[in-house]
């Protein structure tokens, strides 16, 4: 019997029915964790029957667009009654090694890093990275060592998911209300010339994108919430999480692969590893 368990709150985003059999897997899996006490709560435009959901609240909003971000608003809410908190949409497959990674980093890492996850999906062929596209990329002289333990920042923040501590929520909502989306710095002109040449940028600019309002809702933890987000590249394997739907890599629904290819990525590792 495992005493004095962490108490987490999962708070997942669902929208319509089609991926329902995803939200299955995730929500099957969120309940395996072994050494958290897990409550799952589900915010949906629509009712479900889901085993394992702890609570589902049915919104109606006139755009959906701000589904995600009332997940943020539950988490607000209930910053006393848990010690680990976890968004994520409906299709993202947490591990129990994702949360307990991260309160391993949370200690050896000073107060203004937080380490967050890469996207992959997985088929027949390999694996491919959706959040490594355009111009996105690492930032190679950033790498940083603590405990043994090597870590790099990323400039894609966008992970449709986020895992915090009681104490990084705090420390985040100090920066920006926690319950609503930050506002970008507008681009300047030169600025939004330089993104649509995007071949030619070396170094991204300090707002690369104005990410969308459903990517903001995590988004926003890492850009605006006073901790710099680092990968930790030599535990790679473990801060990784799966895109179950494998829409990019099998170029459904007229996604393309952009260039996010295994071969870019073990490249990239070996490169930050040797710093």
């Amino acid at each position: 019997m495992i005493l004095n368990k962490n108490k987490l709150l999962a708070v997942l985003v669902n929208y319509g029915d089609e991926q329902l059999n995803y939200l299955v897997e995730v929500v099957s899996g969120l309940k395996r964790f072994k050494y958290f006490e897990v409550t799952i709560i589900v915010q949906s435009n629509i009712p479900l029957d889901i085993e394992g959901i702890d609570t589902v609240n049915v919104i109606t909003l006139e755009d959906y667009q701000l589904l995600p971000l009332t997940c943020r608003k539950v988490i607000w809410n209930n910053r006393n009654n848990y010690d680990v908190f976890l968004y994520g949409e409906n299709d993202h497959l947490f591990l129990e090694k994702h949360v307990e990674k991260h309160l391993e980093y949370e200690k050896i890492l000073p107060e203004n890093r937080i380490t967050g996850l890469i996207q992959f999906e997985e088929n027949e062929n390999g694996r491919y990275y959706p959040g490594y596209h355009h111009h996105f990329d690492w930032k190679y002289n950033s790498v940083e060592t603590y405990k043994g333990l090597k870590f790099a920042h990323f400039f894609n923040t966008h992970q449709a998911s986020f895992i915090l501590s009681r104490a990084q929520l705090f420390k985040i909502n100090k920066s920006f209300d926690f319950n609503s989306l930050v506002e970008d710095a507008p681009l300047s002109f030169m600025d939004k010339v330089l993104n649509k040449l995007k071949k030619t940028i070396k170094k991204p600019l300090k707002y690369p994108n104005n990410y969308s309002v459903k990517c903001k809702v995590n988004t926003d933890v890492y850009d605006y919430g006073g901790m710099k987000k680092l990968i930790c590249i030599s535990e790679f394997e473990d801060n990784l999480i799966h895109h179950l739907p494998n829409i990019y890599i099998d170029g459904l629904r007229g996604r393309n692969k952009f260039r996010s290819r295994e071969d870019r990525m073990n490249n990239a590792l070996k490169k930050l590893l040797k710093k």
